[in-house]
């Protein structure tokens, strides 16, 4: 989808020729809207809407940030690497519908087996850098903007693997986006943001999922943290719910509502600046209808703000040319934005379990009690977790007083968490002999 005056047009992506078998093969197809009342004109013209390729996945995105939307169309698979189709949009430049296919660029000049695009500003300098996973003897390709010139930057995950998905959240509430790379012949891979432009692999509990394809994020059970569905063959369809950082890291999510007919607010953007470890720190987040391989993720926008106290500035950017800011913003909330409205709290803090359970002794050597002052149901769960996110104890709780054996537990902190009725609320505990 791709807006150009607030107005949803549509790309139809139809066959990725020569991968579908004796499918009958056709072009992708163009529609843009004339009013905005489903009343769609096909548009050709372009290579890929008049000729026969392996083109796989469209994304849109205003990488370049003048306030249209710009066309990537990845080119695997194609049993080779070839050229992608990535259009710039003219609309503010020219005032006329028009896409300009790009050549100059780092992205644009080197053969790909091209499967998911993301623009996404991992380093928190306010543009849009760009994940491209490769499929077939080509690296996976991670470009640093630097005032609009890409450059190409090496990373743990820039490998030559046959990588599909590159999905990116800010999965541990710290203030910067991780990525999660799926993979259909090896092991789904997460990659911790360090916050100074490296990357680090950790080992967690999807990282044993293999063969997997799509992959999306969002806050499912609303606790403020981004949890997981990855499908694949077999056992990779499998839903991660994200216990680790709930309550122990401060977050936002905002859901915005825009003006018919584009009511998803596709194309809007988000940018929030909250100081952060002491540090000003400015984030940014764009709405997409298509950011995973065969996938997208929550439209609502998640935001981690680790130790912030509060948003000194939030700015909304919607597609029709609308800007809405707002200041001193309390974190921790689920908030709903509409255009030409204002803001209000959607999902309250009270979603979660109140009061607060008891640990003790913490620190703990030998065993655990655990004592809840809530009425407790058939699906009432206690887990145990490490920091690596590794559950190391799982149990159904049936009395509100519970001794855990942790003698074999390793010494370190730990995450106990218990969930009920889809709410949750977590603690650290320490062990230490």
């Amino acid at each position: 989808m791709v807006i150009t005056t607030g107005i949803i047009d549509w790309i139809y992506y139809v066959h990725a020729n020569g991968f579908h078998g004796a499918a009958t093969p056709y072009p992708c197809r163009l529609y843009a809207q004339k009013t905005g009342t489903f009343d769609f004109v096909q548009k050709t013209g372009y290579a890929f809407t008049d000729s026969l390729k392996p083109y796989t996945v469209p994304y849109w995105s205003d990488y370049d940030q003048d306030g249209d939307m710009d066309l990537f169309i990845a080119t695997g698979p194609g049993g080779a690497a070839g050229y992608d189709y990535c259009y710039k949009n003219m609309k503010v430049e020219l005032s006329i519908d028009t896409l300009f296919r790009m050549n100059s660029n780092a992205f644009t000049t080197l053969k790909q087996d091209g499967q998911c695009y993301n623009f996404i500003d991992y380093d928190n300098d306010k543009d849009l850098d760009l994940c491209l996973t490769n499929y077939n003897g080509n690296q996976t390709c991670f470009y640093n903007n630097n005032s609009g010139v890409y450059s190409f930057s090496t990373t743990p995950f820039t490998l030559t693997q046959q990588n599909l998905s590159n999905c990116w959240g800010d999965y541990d509430n710290d203030g910067d986006l991780d990525v999660i790379i799926t993979s259909d012949n090896t092991i789904t891979r997460y990659f911790r943001n360090n916050g100074n432009n490296t990357f680090t692999q950790v080992t967690i509990t999807l990282t044993n999922v293999a063969g997997s394809a799509g992959i999306t994020n969002g806050d499912y059970d609303n606790d403020g943290d981004l949890d997981l569905f990855i499908h694949g063959a077999g056992n990779a369809r499998s839903l991660f719910r994200n216990d680790t950082v709930a309550n122990i890291r401060k977050f936002v999510n905002f859901k915005l509502i825009g003006v018919t007919p584009n009511i998803n607010a596709i194309g809007a953007k988000v940018k929030i600046k909250a100081t952060i470890g002491g540090v000003p720190t400015w984030q940014y987040r764009e709405i997409s209808a298509q950011n995973s391989f065969q996938s997208q993720n929550d439209l609502r926008v998640h935001f981690g703000l680790n130790n912030a106290t509060i948003i000194d500035s939030l700015i909304i950017n919607w597609p029709s040319g609308t800007n809405q800011t707002y200041t001193n913003v309390i974190p921790t909330n689920f908030y709903v934005i509409k255009e030409l409205g204002g803001l209000t709290t959607s999902v309250k803090e009270n979603n979660t379990i109140e009061p607060n359970f008891l640990l003790y002794p913490n620190p703990a050597k030998s065993s655990l009690n655990v004592k809840v002052n809530f009425e407790l149901n058939r699906n009432t769960l206690l887990k145990i977790l490490d920091l690596n996110g590794k559950e190391v104890y799982s149990y159904h709780l049936t009395t509100k007083v519970h001794e855990v054996d942790i003698s074999k537990f390793a010494d370190g902190t730990y995450i106990v968490s218990i969930l009920n009725d889809g709410k949750s609320k977590t603690q650290k505990i320490i062990i230490e002999r």
